[in-house]
């Protein structure tokens, strides 16, 4: 169980990064176009917000967060997919979204993680 959360937490953390490294573009003017990349920073930095949430949910055992953990593991999943193909495929980012999202998704749904979540009370 403490590895699925490492897991998740790990994400999280990668997105808070990955937010910062867009304000970061954002700052310096080395973004094409202003619209889009204030955009991204947002989604980016919502989401990163969302994984921390999720994080901190299955550390407590919340029973609402085993779902949106799982969710979180199949949104790592197609973007990984995504990473392969097109003009800027990076298989080294897709393979490693694919492996920790593959790993994430069976720890939280291995039966006895599940049961715990499904037991639990908010």
């Amino acid at each position: 169980m403490l590895i699925a959360i490492a897991i998740v937490a790990m994400q999280a953390i990668v997105l808070w990064v990955l937010g910062a490294q867009a304000i970061l573009a954002l700052v310096e003017g080395s973004v094409t176009s202003l619209t889009s990349s204030l955009f991204l920073v947002g989604l980016i930095l919502g989401a990163a917000v969302w994984a921390s949430n999720v994080a901190f949910g299955l550390w407590t055992l919340r029973r609402w967060s085993h779902t949106p953990a799982l969710m979180l593991q199949l949104l790592g999943a197609a973007i990984g997919t995504a990473s392969f193909s097109g003009e800027f495929a990076e298989p080294l980012i897709g393979t490693a979204l694919l492996a920790t999202s593959a790993l994430g998704f069976v720890l939280l749904f291995g039966g006895g993680i599940r049961n715990l979540f499904h037991k639990a009370t908010d």
